[in-house]
């Protein structure tokens, strides 16, 4: 999640709770359609990004989501068929930014 606009992706551990395909995101200020949708703790979840054309380091702080995790298109549908609803998600702040 974006840092910077304090819309930060939760800590702690979780589950995928869900699963769908093709489903539009909706929120106050946004609609993003995502090809793979795996909700995992209230409106958060991990989807594809197909917007997104740079992934990890540190786009996060400046860039990001409204605290869900995305993912390139084809490793979203390699995700979404390896898991399944109930499948623990465990998410770590390091603190550390990288590129």
């Amino acid at each position: 999640g974006n840092t910077k606009l304090r819309r930060d992706t939760p800590a702690g551990a979780f589950y995928v709770y869900g699963k769908q395909k093709n489903r539009t995101l909706r929120g106050p200020d946004y609609e993003s359609f995502v090809k793979y949708w795996m909700p995992v703790y209230r409106g958060v979840g991990i989807h594809d990004a197909s917007w997104r054309g740079k992934f990890g380091g540190s786009i996060y702080t400046y860039d990001g989501s409204h605290g869900c995790i995305n993912l390139p298109t084809k490793k979203a549908a390699e995700l979404y068929d390896m898991v399944q609803v109930g499948t623990p998600v465990l998410i770590y702040h390091s603190g550390a930014e990288s590129e």
